[in-house]
């Protein structure tokens, strides 16, 4: 994997101790394979060369006092400092024909995923100290027919435009386009919304750490059962196929990436602390090849070894009915999770000691047209996010109606459990 850009940022081990020093900040990247850059990212490398996005980030962070421009002569990576760089992890379009609408028009959704991550690691030993993922998927709903339901039936600048849009935080004006986005799209206009704002503010306000003297602590598991993955392809009665995930292989890495960057940034946020996301198959050892310079060092990053780990099980769906009338109609969806918490003895997938066991379910209900065009997945994947928000923030105060609607374990229990997990993790108020 060799690295060309620019994204956001997950964490590892919450008891790393602070470093008073600066951080080297290295430039942006991409994770992928030598010489396929351009054909793995053609929207986000067209997109960095428009928008000088590598000068603007390196702009942006020259006067913070806590960070040191790679290659500016004041420091360099001999000194033995930390270094922080952003990569994109992932960038996905997939087109889903939806039928048509009640007034015959057709439908074609696009759902755009841009997978990005900010990485804080030693220059000496490479081992990777802080790290905290994302993953932002943006729906446009297209009127094309069936058969131009495709990707290549959009233009290359459309394509951009969008991926830029969710970079930056809001819908552009049509005219941009035809005018260039380059001409609009400047410092005083990220919305806070946007990735590209997000991950600047993290970076401003990341904290480094020493290397040594730690216990991390990360999401160690993603697993999707095999009723689940029938459902997500479309195999069970009432399931289509979900427009991102839907085949074996996506579900399998991409799918559970997703649920992992999601479950690390819920715990991240409500604990307040740092949480090594999933990574599968590598993980986190990472090849990256900075373009700040003109030279391509490559970097072989260490994935930290987990002291305590979370793992999640996505079990299955459900759609419910909940009433009609002649033009209306209501739904609830169904998300049934799990939430396990242990001692990490080693590498492999039986190799944790359970402390903690929490199965819950999450739903997500709303009223519609009857002639609207509804993609029930859309709502599952914002009913598993919630749930994780719910049952990550529930550890702390308990939410009294979640538990009673959602939590699968008597109250009591969930605070027994709850407590466990902030004693481990070392969580202070």
């Amino acid at each position: 994997m060799r690295v060309f850009f620019w994204a956001f940022l997950f964490s590892s081990g919450n008891l790393l101790f602070a470093n008073p020093d600066p951080v080297i900040w290295s430039g942006v990247g991409y994770f992928v394979d030598s010489g396929k850059t351009d054909s793995i990212y053609p929207n986000l490398t067209s997109l960095e060369k428009e928008l000088s996005l590598s000068k603007f980030l390196a702009n942006e962070f020259s006067q913070n006092e806590n960070l040191i421009i790679g290659g500016s002569g004041n420091r360099s990576s001999e000194e033995g400092l930390n270094s922080v760089l952003i990569a994109v992890t992932s960038e996905k379009i997939t087109s889903t024909y939806r039928g048509k609408n009640f007034k015959g028009e057709d439908i074609c959704d696009r759902r755009y995923l841009l997978g990005t991550q900010v990485v804080l690691y030693s220059i000496n030993s490479k081992k990777i100290l802080k790290s905290l993922p994302t993953a932002n998927i943006k729906l446009y709903r297209d009127k094309d027919s069936k058969n131009r339901c495709n990707n290549s039936s959009v233009d290359s600048i459309t394509h951009s435009s969008r991926f830029a849009e969710i970079l930056w935080g809001f819908d552009f004006p049509k005219d941009w386009l035809q005018k260039g986005l380059s001409n609009f799209l400047t410092k005083s206009n990220l919305s806070e919304k946007g990735v590209l704002k997000q991950q600047i503010n993290r970076i401003k306000n990341l904290e480094n750490v020493f290397e040594k003297g730690g216990q991390p602590i990360g999401v160690r598991d993603i697993s999707v059962t095999d009723f689940a993955k029938n459902q997500l392809l479309g195999n069970s009665e009432g399931f289509n196929l979900h427009g991102s995930f839907g085949s074996e292989e996506k579900i399998n890495k991409e799918y559970k990436e997703w649920l992992g960057s999601e479950l690390s940034r819920w715990l991240s946020d409500k604990l307040n602390i740092s949480i090594v996301p999933y990574y599968e198959g590598e993980g986190l050892t990472l090849n990256l090849g900075t373009t700040f310079t003109d030279s391509a060092e490559v970097l072989n990053l260490k994935k930290p070894e987990l002291s305590y780990g979370f793992d999640y099980v996505l079990r299955g769906f459900r759609k419910v009915d909940a009433g009609e009338t002649s033009t209306q109609k209501g739904s609830i969806w169904y998300v049934y999770s799990g939430l396990k918490f242990g001692i990490v003895l080693g590498d492999g997938p039986d190799d944790i000691k359970n402390l903690v066991g929490i199965p819950f379910n999450q739903t997500i209900s709303r009223q519609y047209n009857k002639s609207d065009v509804i993609d029930d997945w859309n709502f599952y994947d914002k009913a598993t996010q919630v749930g994780m928000a719910k049952v990550s923030g529930s550890l702390i105060k308990q939410d009294k109606k979640w538990l009673k609607e959602s939590s699968e374990i008597p109250g009591k229990e969930f605070r027994k459990y709850a407590k466990t997990i902030l004693n481990k993790v070392g969580y202070e108020k």
